[in-house]
């Protein structure tokens, strides 16, 4: 098993912040993996691809390329395992010369391989993302651009601001090319962005459009070493990931909205970036602690911005949220300086984990630091109702005393709740002090966390350091739940 990992774009939750192709001669290749009569190579008899769109013809291929280009050959990729070296053919050559047998090699050859569960070709997958490494940005950037030239109607789906779509676009793509090879973890996460997808709009002949756009935009970026077989890796990939997406979001579509209005009922600033308020949604919002929701209000329509639910469910049915701004955020800036009781926002499905499961038997420990405390205090609040037994270790970090806003809170908390303790964490060094490691230092030295189930929540540079200590202890990643609100 992994660690469980969220990871919000620019920083934005609880602050602001998805053939071969070879050509001859005059022969044009489209992404729908035609073959110029319009029959689709599509995988499960499904292609979602726009017919028609062509893509320019592949270069010659370079000498050294063939051994990638060839789907059923070995091949020294960049994600192989690194100092592993040449692979021996099965006549024991490698390279120009013969590799002389070791007592390692037959050992290595006999470790269990992670089975492929997906049918994807999750090497070649990994090796074009890899050479693709620096230059990600630019491959969201001409997505977006083909998308739009494709079909300019995509382009009401998105609000003015892009940066953030892209991230999360490009997060996307690494996880799931991290994950080509695993259905276990790849779908359960393609079937939340298919029903995630509802609220912006997305319906299923926008999923042809995108996957061509997709495939241009990597290969365009890829140049000279996009190979056939990158091509044949990508477009079934797509055909696979679009399959599940759809799958999911018209399954949905029987059972909830694509979204929820919900009405502003509570609004405070408490600090002058930060400000909580309660929403009460039209129609039921069925969720659980630990979990958060994208947010959009009508001052910046169409801009979605990830909060954590501040608040266990209730029987009157109120959320809270705890939003700050960072820098000229658009949708914190709104939520905190600009919004009022009376507005009605837009709430997507509640996404993420039950910290509060009660399936779990381990006392829970909880490193936040920030807004990051918002999930920790919806955890808290259920654990109080439900009268759980096990003991809760929260440490809570600051910027200063002020900034530990949640801490009457908390201790209101633990008055009940007497299983809780809390330890407050502010940097002797007042608040100009960003030193990352102040916390992971701190919770090392506190105790052993291995029997524990851990919960992480903060800005990234905490979280890193947080989560180094505790392995560096030998707690098992897959007892950590991780929520990144990246750089503040």
């Amino acid at each position: 098993m992994t660690m469980w990992t969220h990871s919000r774009s620019s920083g934005q939750r609880g602050a602001d912040g998805d053939r071969t192709g070879g050509a001859s001669g005059d022969a044009m290749v489209d992404a729908t993996g035609t073959d110029g009569s319009g029959r689709a190579d599509a995988r499960g008899g499904v292609s979602w691809f726009e017919p028609g769109v062509p893509l320019p013809p592949l270069q010659p291929q370079r000498n050294g390329d063939a051994a990638v280009a060839h789907a059923g050959g070995a091949s020294d990729t960049l994600s192989g395992p690194a100092g592993e070296g040449d692979i021996p053919s099965s006549g024991g050559e490698s390279g120009a010369g013969t590799a002389a047998p070791t007592e390692a090699e037959p050992e290595r050859a006999l470790e269990p391989q992670p089975a492929n569960t997906t049918g994807l070709d999750g090497e070649a997958l990994r090796e074009s993302l890899a050479l693709l490494e620096d230059h990600l940005d630019d491959v969201g950037t001409d997505f977006y651009a083909q998308l739009f030239t494709i079909a300019p109607e995509t382009r009401e789906l998105f609000g003015a601001g892009m940066a953030v779509q892209r991230s999360r676009l490009v997060g996307a793509l690494v996880r799931i090319v991290g994950n080509a090879d695993d259905r276990e973890s790849l779908t359960p996460y393609l079937e939340g962005l298919g029903r995630d997808h509802r609220k912006f709009g997305v319906i299923d002949q926008h999923y042809a459009p995108v996957g061509t756009a997709l495939i241009l935009a990597v290969r365009r970026s890829l140049g000279d070493a996009w190979t056939p077989r990158h091509e044949k890796a990508w477009i079934d990939a797509y055909d696979y990931i679009a399959s599940i997406m759809v799958g999911a979001a018209r399954r949905d579509a029987v059972i909830s909205p694509p979204w929820w209005d919900a009405e502003v009922v509570y609004h405070r600033r408490i600090l002058d970036d930060l400000a909580i308020m309660q929403v009460r949604p039209h129609t039921d919002y069925p969720y659980r602690p630990g979990q958060y929701a994208y947010l959009t209000t009508p001052r910046r329509p169409k801009i979605w911005r990830a909060y954590s639910m501040a608040s266990a469910p209730r029987d009157d049915g109120l959320l809270e949220f705890h939003v700050r701004t960072v820098g000229a955020g658009w949708v914190s800036s709104a939520l905190v300086w600009r919004t009022e009781p009376g507005d009605v926002l837009h709430l997507g499905a509640p996404q993420g984990h039950d910290v509060a499961t009660p399936r779990s038997e381990h006392d829970l420990l909880c490193i936040t630091g920030g807004t990051g405390i918002a999930p920790v205090l919806a955890t808290l609040q259920e654990l109080e109702q439900r009268q759980d037994g096990r003991r809760v270790h929260v440490f809570y970090a600051g910027r200063d005393r002020d900034h530990l806003y949640a801490l009457p809170h908390l201790e209101s908390i633990g008055v009940r709740y007497r299983r809780l303790t809390v330890v407050p964490v502010v940097s002797p060094d007042g608040p100009t002090d960003r030193s990352p490691d102040l916390m992971g230092n701190i919770v090392s030295a506190y105790g052993d966390w291995r029997k524990h189930r851990v919960y992480v929540a903060g800005p990234t540079g905490m979280v890193a350091t947080s989560l180094e200590r505790l392995r560096e202890q030998g707690v098992p990643d897959e007892q950590i739940v991780v929520d990144d609100y990246g750089l503040w």
